[in-house]
């Protein structure tokens, strides 16, 4: 047994593998060399040898592989991403609430000493 790799017939491309027996004959786009650790895209030459791609022909590769995913798969936020979303809204509500509530509690504290100390110079400091 022993493996076989294929390019795509129109552009060349390493497209698939598979395992064949001993005595296998390969057909066109076929070869027994493997592309494995090479930049893809890797092109199967007229040699039936991989050429790796350059650095810019991977880096157009792999963007445009990853434009086409996500055009085929739309972000879409999961439940959990959502609940989670959800709890933070609630928490920088109850924050803001808790800010002024210490306002409010640090307001009534002024006024009591301020109404302690009235009553204490009413009644002569006693």
């Amino acid at each position: 047994m022993k493996g076989i790799f294929r390019a795509d017939p129109t552009t060349h491309i390493s497209a698939s593998s598979d395992i064949v027996p001993d005595e296998y004959q390969l057909k066109a786009n076929e070869t027994f060399e493997d592309p494995s650790g090479l930049l893809v895209p890797a092109k199967l030459q007229a040699d039936l040898t991989w050429r790796a791609a350059t650095e810019e022909e991977h880096k157009a590769y792999v963007e445009a592989q990853q434009e086409d995913f996500l055009a085929q798969n739309p972000s879409k936020p999961s439940e959990s991403v959502k609940a989670m979303n959800s709890l933070g809204m609630q928490v920088a509500e109850l924050t803001k609430q808790n800010q002024q509530l210490k306002q409010s509690v640090n307001a009534l504290g002024l006024q009591l000493a301020q109404v302690t100390m009235n009553k204490k110079n009413e009644n002569g400091g006693n």
